[in-house]
């Protein structure tokens, strides 16, 4: 089984269709799918992702962000002290690290994730978790 963590870039090139990144994500996704596989995220992507749907009233990609996660069977994860007690470690320790990507990074390290697939490559100093980049895929 692997627990596979999205970071909001990837949702992001999914929902948006941006190509080539999108094609990658999909076959990612398909060729993840399945009971032996977890995909998880945090609702911070919420604060990230909905911000642009949100200010445009675009009503429809709200709704198609809701039906992503649920029809590939996203577990949502809340952060709690722990984990944002890991983001500042993650902070202290890694140079050039926003408050954002810390506390994706602590959720996934959090809750033992395999994966932690983005698209920022600056990521990858972590060793805490297997950073992938899309671009890798």
């Amino acid at each position: 089984m692997s627990k596979i963590y999205f970071d909001t870039t990837p949702l992001i090139y999914f929902l948006d269709d941006e190509k080539p990144f999108s094609d990658k994500i999909v076959n990612f996704i398909l060729n993840h799918q399945g009971e032996d596989n977890h995909f998880l995220t945090s609702s911070i992507t919420d604060t990230e992702y909905l911000v642009f749907p949100f200010r445009m009233q675009n009503f429809e990609k709200i709704a198609a962000y809701e039906t992503f996660l649920q029809d590939f069977n996203f577990q949502i994860v809340e952060p709690n002290r722990s984990i944002t007690k890991k983001a500042a470690e993650i902070r202290a320790k890694y140079k050039g690290i926003k408050g954002m990507d810390s506390i994706h990074l602590a959720t996934s390290i959090y809750f033992n994730c395999d994966i932690f697939l983005t698209n920022d490559t600056q990521l990858k100093q972590v060793v805490e978790v297997n950073v992938v980049c899309v671009d890798e895929l």
